[in-house]
């Protein structure tokens, strides 16, 4: 219990250093600024990657987590067998102070593995349940049929919906609902092809 509100304000606390240190560096601490630094290039314009991944190579990785919390201690009172037990040092318990630019050390990357691998579970896991749930929604609506005049009916005829969506709005044209401007300039080819 104490060890759980120790992890908590640490990770707290750790958390609230590493912001300010990024708020630092990203962008305006960086040797070569926005338009001719390539990375913040592709990151602010939107091309490509995003924040996290800028900082983790410009700047820091940052605490690593395991089930949303600090790295737990073996029953030896380490996280790893080259760390002292009961080791105070952040370091110990899965902060990354270092840079995918210069590198990290093999502790580091060794914890950075682990809470990848964790991320990569989940996401498998996730993927599985959505797919799964996808399925049994696709299986109970299948017998449902949208008619000609718009009544939404079960196989045998019977009437589910009086009108599709409630609300008889087309879903394919809903992303020219709150155009009204371009609507009213393109009048005259919106009737003459609809």
């Amino acid at each position: 219990m104490i060890d759980a509100e120790l992890d908590a304000v640490m990770q707290g606390k750790m958390n609230d250093a590493t912001s300010k240190v990024l708020k630092e560096i990203i962008p305006d601490g960086l040797i070569k600024k926005f338009p001719q630094n390539n990375l913040s290039a592709m990151v602010m314009t939107g091309a490509k990657g995003g924040v996290v991944n800028q900082t983790q190579i410009s700047a820091l990785l940052g605490q690593q987590s395991l089930e949303g919390r600090r790295v737990p201690k073996m029953q030896n009172g380490k996280t790893l067998p080259c760390f002292l037990p009961y080791d105070p040092n952040p370091r110990s318990s899965g902060y990354i102070s270092d840079r995918f630019l210069t590198g990290l050390r093999p502790q580091d990357f060794y914890f950075h593995c682990m809470a990848g691998r964790e991320g990569l579970i989940d996401t498998a896991v996730k993927t599985s349940r959505s797919g799964y749930l996808q399925r049994c929604l696709i299986k109970q609506l299948e017998s449902l049929i949208v008619n000609y005049d718009l009544t939404v009916r079960d196989n045998d005829g019977s009437v589910i919906q009086f009108m599709y969506g409630e609300d008889g709005i087309d879903v394919i044209n809903t992303k020219y609902l709150d155009k009204f401007e371009f609507l009213e300039s393109n009048f005259n080819s919106l009737i003459s092809s609809g």
